[in-house]
């Protein structure tokens, strides 16, 4: 599954999650992996629906994110 959106600021990306909450109010994780590298992360999760997601973060100097990508595998 792709779903591709681009948020620029903080006040669009909390638009974004305020949107997502709607639609899944019951949202929660469990934390399968967390990875770390130069320059980033990588949170391997899965949600209450079962799907399992990669997300992955790449910071700046200053370690903020940069850069966000979520991977998303759904059960068949």
């Amino acid at each position: 599954m792709i779903i591709n959106h681009l948020s620029s600021g903080k006040e669009e990306l909390r638009q974004h999650f305020s949107e997502g909450l709607t639609l899944a109010p019951d949202i929660h994780f469990i934390v399968e992996e967390i990875l770390s590298a130069p320059g980033g992360y990588a949170v391997l999760y899965r949600r209450e629906n079962g799907n399992q997601v990669l997300d992955t973060v790449e910071l700046n100097k200053s370690g903020l994110a940069t850069k966000v990508i979520a991977y998303l595998h759904q059960q068949l």
